[in-house]
């Protein structure tokens, strides 16, 4: 039997993307249609051009509907860092003898602590396990099936703006989809990339886009902490073209270009045909330096992150590095570890010829999707 297909979109922070795959063999996904749409994209939890998400959306559903023929009713949404929230409780029950552990009693601990949270404009996404502790003050994973007479839980809740699921519910009954299901975009990245040996001890995970950077504390099957800011690999093409004096465009196409680790004299340049077909010669020290400058503000940010989000001294957590902001600039990654003090390594799909940092959270979703159907 053939498996179902799932549609996810990502609301990204410059472009729209939608997939529709089902599980394939050994691992992988069979991709059956994208489409992908540049916009306005957000900034600090709003979106930037309200009047205009409508019809982007309206755009993506056309060109995905016209590769996959059939009728999409479900769909699953990413919810982005910066519309997301995440907080913790700690939960305990204690049973009359000590007795295996049952799913009910873990899924007993998460119902309460949904009914503490005040939903301030904010609306639960999902409840998730950090860790478990056994009456003998054993830290699990998994405790079902252990025997114990008390069960504690450190749990992660990770919340949504109320407007941002409001808005898209909207457009998305317009567009006749009957079922939205909303997930955490964070969360299902870090599921993806992370190895769950790897989550039992907290790892950052760091995913630079275009317009906006998020760092995730990700720890058991939850996020411990999630924080973001509106700075990403745009900022740096704008730097380039401001300092290099050429066009948006014509940055975009030098930013591919760019090599950091070359340091070169006054006679080395990068060659740069614009738009207009003219060949321009750009210094590489001084693009290099422009590309650098943007790079230490948005790692010095991450840092910040990091001290104030951290709920202990970190510094020999795993981190790594998603999104394409960073990850396709030549010697990005190595420079950017370099001005946060850390090591740093890519946050990759485990999935044959998919596995790039750029495609992680949309593939995370994909896998979120697969995984709940």
């Amino acid at each position: 039997m053939a498996e179902s297909c799932v549609t996810v979109v990502e609301i990204g922070s410059s472009k729209l993307s939608c997939v529709v795959a089902q599980k394939g063999v050994n691992g992988i996904f069979n991709i059956k249609a994208k489409a992908v749409v540049e916009y306005a994209g957000y900034i600090e939890g709003e979106f930037i051009e309200y009047s205009l998400l409508e019809d982007a959306i309206r755009s993506l559903f056309t060109q995905i509907t016209s590769v996959y023929k059939k009728d999409i009713e479900k769909i699953f949404v990413g919810v982005p860092a910066e519309f997301s929230k995440v907080t913790s409780s700690t939960e305990q029950t204690i049973f009359k003898f000590k007795r295996p552990v049952k799913k009910s009693d873990i899924e007993l601990l998460m119902q309460n602590a949904s009914d503490k949270i005040k939903l301030d404009e904010m609306e639960i996404l999902s409840v998730n396990p950090i860790i478990f502790t056994l009456d003998d003050n054993r830290n699990v994973n998994q405790p079902i099936g252990l025997k114990a007479q008390k069960l504690s839980a450190e749990l992660s809740i990770i919340l949504a703006q109320s407007q941002f699921i409001s808005t898209l519910n909207k457009i998305f009954t317009k567009l006749g989809v009957e079922q939205v299901e909303y997930v955490s975009e964070p969360l299902c990245e870090a599921m993806l990339i992370l190895e769950k040996e790897e989550r039992e001890r907290t790892c950052i995970v760091i995913d630079v886009g275009a317009r906006s950077t998020s760092v995730a504390f990700v720890k058991g099957d939850g996020l411990s902490n999630l924080t973001s800011f509106s700075m990403g690999g745009s900022h740096i093409t704008s730097d380039l073209a401001e300092a290099c004096r050429i066009d948006y465009n014509d940055a975009r196409n030098l930013k591919k270009e760019i090599v950091l680790s070359l340091k070169g004299g006054d006679n080395d340049f990068y060659e740069l045909v614009t738009i207009g077909g003219r060949v321009t010669k750009i210094g590489l020290n001084y693009a290099n330096e422009a590309v650098c400058y943007r790079l230490g503000l948005i790692a010095k940010t991450v840092n910040e992150c990091i001290r104030l989000f951290a709920k202990e001294y970190v510094p020999y957590y795993p981190v790594y590095l998603c999104g394409a902001g960073i990850s396709k600039i030549k010697g990005g990654k190595d420079y950017f570890a370099r001005c946060i003090g850390r090591n740093i390594l890519y946050g990759v799909p485990p999935i044959p010829a998919m596995d790039k940092p750029e495609l992680s959270s949309l593939l995370g979703l994909v896998n979120t999707a697969l995984s709940e159907n």
